[in-house]
């Protein structure tokens, strides 16, 4: 647990720096055309990133422990330097194909562009796919900085290219596009040379070697292209909706990235850091089919994520349009762009509670070398979100693209809890259903009380410190709430701050 809220505060920062991507992004070109195809190009390398970082990840970990259990680090290190060699070689291939079909790609993405609009998304993302084969290979070497208990630099490194991305968008608002392009691809490529020294302090040592005949190989792409389907559902969502998004009106896109930014604010700090924290235990659990320890570490997990992820839900529905306006209006971003974003924000915030539930429970099943069960699962996800998202945008428009999603994946996580049963038991048993029900009525409570406090200094204080006011407000009813009625893991955090100055547990 102390791992995973470590994890928490440094992704925190790393998460603000995404949100000062976002608000220069809304500052210098606002939910206008530039805005839109910085949006297409910038995610054609970041979905990369997402999918193969997961699928990586989620393939790579057990394989790496197993290797290292039956043999020796120096053969799992082997095995890593060969697979890394391996997958530049294949995402070479996939960038070159890319370049050469990036018009019908983008298309795909955003159906709605034409004419120049599309002529330059296509120049923009042709240069930002050069990025693809460096993601796909550094993805590896994050999850060996994870299994290695390295976990603080395998998030700080898009710190670095945000940075980059910010200092491009301001370069590009006053010389043009191309530094628009030439910034994402740089940001891309140049985030992971931080990992070189932390790799090096591991022991590790880099080997030029492809060998497409190694068993471990052969194992591994036969685990990873389920892995990668399923862990590709939240980015195949997206996609579809923000290829809708494109043909509803100038901007949709824009807005609904916005709105979605902000939910992924919450799902990179808790949902990714416990996961971060939690599945290598899982994985090593899985590996010696050790299923008691397995339950009781992803209980502990999805504990302590339910902890924080379903107040955060609860926020963002309450407090959607003075985050919005917060965050983002100034500049090109009026407060009319804020009131339809912060609608889509408040269909979207449910949504972190099914993606948190989900995708731990998803690791379970990686743990143990089922990747059938997550992959059916994921193709269940995106075929309930297209029939919503055609059937709910044509009856409420932009709104009913973020409440197919939201729904997709409370269905998500309730279908792939079920077959976790017959493996590792009832996670959510007596005692942890107990907790969720203390932690709801908290939220609950949390949100209305710090929203009447909110309207109450509204008319005073303005918008802005009105709201950060009520965030501290919030967390301190959230947190007395929890004394009270005795939530679990407030006792440990207690239990734990007491056995450091010498004094009695409660």
């Amino acid at each position: 647990m102390k791992t995973s809220y470590i994890l928490m505060i440094i992704t925190i920062l790393s998460k603000v720096f995404g949100l000062l991507r976002e608000k220069a992004l809304a500052y210098f070109f606002g939910a206008g055309i530039i805005a839109d195809i910085f949006l297409i190009a910038f995610q054609l390398p970041m979905t990369f990133t997402n999918v193969i970082s997961g699928a990586v990840a989620n393939g790579y970990i057990p394989m790496y422990d197993k290797i290292r259990q039956r043999e020796n680090k120096k053969s799992a290190d082997d095995f890593t330097s060969n697979l890394a060699n391996i997958i530049m070689l294949i995402f070479i291939i996939i960038t070159i194909i890319s370049i050469i079909f990036a018009r019908p790609l983008v298309k795909l993405m955003a159906e709605g562009f034409t004419g120049e609009k599309l002529d330059l998304a296509v120049f923009v993302s042709r240069v930002a796919m050069l990025s693809i084969s460096v993601t796909a290979t550094s993805s590896i070497y994050k999850a060996y900085l994870q299994i290695h208990e390295k976990f603080i630099v395998s998030v700080l490194h898009s710190i670095l290219m945000n940075v980059i991305i910010i200092a491009a968008m301001a370069a590009s608002y006053k010389l043009g596009i191309n530094y628009l392009a030439i910034g994402i691809f740089l940001s891309f490529t140049l985030q992971y040379v931080i990992f070189i020294l932390p790799i090096k302090s591991t022991g590790y040592r880099y080997r030029l070697k492809i060998n497409f005949a190694d068993k471990n190989i052969k194992k591994m792409f036969y685990l990873i292209l389920p892995i990668l389907i399923s862990t590709s559902a939240i980015e195949i969502n997206f996609m579809i909706s923000r290829s809708l998004s494109s043909g509803l009106f100038a901007g949709g896109i824009s807005i609904l990235n916005y709105a979605y930014k902000l939910q992924g604010f919450v799902t990179g700090i808790v949902v990714t850091s416990i996961i971060t924290a939690t599945y290598p235990k899982l994985a090593n659990f899985g590996s010696k089919k050790d299923f008691l320890n397995l339950n009781k570490s992803l209980r502990e997990g999805l504990s302590n994520m339910l902890l924080l992820v379903i107040p955060a839900a609860f926020g963002l529905y309450a407090y959607s349009l003075p985050i919005v306006n917060l965050l983002f209006v100034g500049g090109e971003f009026t407060l009319d762009d804020a009131r339809i974003t912060a609608v889509v924000l408040s269909f979207y915030a449910f949504g972190v509670i099914g993606i948190g539930v989900r995708e731990i429970l998803s690791r379970v099943f990686y743990s143990i070398s089922d990747n059938k069960t997550p992959l059916i699962n994921s193709v269940l996800i995106v075929g309930i979100n297209i029939i919503l998202s055609f059937i709910l945008s044509k009856l409420m428009g932009i709104e009913g693209l973020a409440l197919a999603t939201t729904i997709s994946f409370i269905i998500g996580a309730i279908t792939i809890y079920l077959p976790s049963i017959k493996y590792i038991g009832n996670v959510f048993d007596k005692k942890l259903v107990t907790n969720i029900i203390k932690i709801t009525i908290s939220s609950i409570i949390m949100a209305v009380g710090s929203k009447v406090f909110y309207n109450m200094l509204f008319d005073r204080l303005g918008s802005n410190l009105s709201l950060l006011i009520s965030i501290v407000m919030a967390g301190v009813i959230y947190l007395l709430l929890l004394i009270i009625l005795r939530v679990d893991e407030i006792k440990e955090i207690f239990n734990l701050i007491f056995e450091k100055i010498g004094k009695k547990r409660i």
